[in-house]
């Protein structure tokens, strides 16, 4: 797909990316990434979702190194992708089918940038308070992702952990609505750059505005921050949320997948 922005900017939100995910791995125990001369990642976080543990393929595919690293990640028990930023080639997708990854699908790189701030709503819905998370309340934190997002709690767990909530370059937000959290969100600067995380809220807590509030709140916090870009990979769900507030399209990244 043709990029829609400055395809420098568009590198750079791919880059601070890898970066916001390099400090999971790296404040995370059992978590691991390599990357190759040409570019190549492996991410191994162990957690049950094929986007957190792939072959993260670079502009110029290396075929050798993804046969390598798709190898090594077969050979766990955890669910994994070939990710790409672009449509997969043939010889990628023969090398894909070799390890079983047959179904494809796509997440969109959204960006934003500071200038739009201006623009954001400043109205939050009645009796709405966003405030942010420390280590010390991580079971609030966790508790909202595992009924927004219907996830295991052992997994909430795992981005709740007090080591993530409490690095400098990392923030946990919840919008409370008379003192019980129904929103979430996660912010991780990498330099000039914000990637929004976990964002979630309650199915019985939708279509309330809690979730704009958050979102308009993190955005300004990044910025305060010291951040002048944020990006975001969207579910169809959030998507038109997030370009309502001024995101666009970078790209269009494919995940091969297991069928099952």
């Amino acid at each position: 797909m043709a990029q829609l922005i400055d395809p420098a900017a568009t590198d750079a939100a791919a880059n601070a990316f890898y970066q916001t995910i390099s400090r999971l791995v790296e404040l995370s125990p059992g978590m691991y990434q390599r990357q190759s001369a040409a570019g190549t990642r492996l991410v191994f976080t162990g957690l049950p979702m094929p986007s957190l543990n792939g072959v993260c393929v670079g502009m110029e595919p290396d075929l050798d190194k993804v046969d390598a690293f798709a190898k090594e990640l077969s050979a766990t028990d955890v669910p994994w992708s070939i990710q790409l930023r672009t449509d997969a080639d043939t010889a990628l997708l023969d090398l894909a089918a070799r390890y079983g990854r047959t179904s494809s699908s796509t997440l969109p790189l959204l960006v934003w940038d500071a200038d739009l701030l201006p623009s954001l709503p400043t109205s939050v819905p009645h009796g709405a308070t966003v405030r942010e998370v420390s280590g010390n309340e991580y079971e609030v934190f966790a508790s909202t992702l595992t009924s927004g997002f219907d996830m295991s709690k052992d997994v909430a767990d795992v981005f709740a952990r007090p080591a993530l909530l409490d690095a400098p370059d990392m923030t946990a937000f919840v919008l409370e609505i008379n003192g019980e959290a129904v929103a979430t969100g996660f912010n991780i600067v990498a330099g000039d750059q914000v990637g929004m995380y976990n964002g979630s809220v309650p199915p019985q807590h939708r279509r309330n505005g809690y979730y704009r509030a958050l979102v308009t709140a993190r955005l300004r916090h990044a910025v305060a921050s010291g951040a002048r870009y944020a990006f975001a990979q969207n579910t169809p769900m959030s998507r038109p949320l997030y370009e309502s507030l001024g995101f666009r399209l970078a790209e269009t990244w494919t995940y091969l997948t297991s069928e099952s």
